[in-house]
């Protein structure tokens, strides 16, 4: 069998502030966006993005991105019953606007110079 190369691409709005943890040494930000589609739909993704690094504060509810990844199949057990979700892994990000929280935190204010 021939090993395969998957991509998906979507362009949609956080509809949450993204929640970010550490794992090891790394960093993971989650959150999940609304893909528009025809006649008032809307499909929702859950991503993950490993080391986010700066644009994790502009990654706040309704800012449209544009997300590129892999897809993985996320399965696990809850109450006996088996659950499972898509979940796209990104490995780029761009922004379609959107500006970041208003906080006058130290971190914040070394991240905006």
């Amino acid at each position: 069998m021939a090993s395969g190369f998957q991509t998906f691409v979507a362009a949609g709005n956080l509809t949450r502030d993204a929640e970010s943890r550490q794992v090891g040494e790394a960093e993971v930000a989650k959150y999940s966006i609304a893909i528009n589609g025809r006649k008032d739909r809307a499909l929702f993704l859950d991503c993950e993005q490993w080391r986010p690094g700066g644009v994790l504060p502009y990654l706040t509810k309704g800012t449209g991105v544009i997300v590129q990844g892999e897809l993985e199949l996320q399965t696990w057990t809850k109450d006996g019953e088996q659950k499972s979700k898509m979940v796209l892994n990104v490995n780029r990000l761009q922004l379609n606007g959107g500006r970041p929280k208003r906080d006058e935190s130290d971190e914040f204010a070394e991240f905006a110079r």
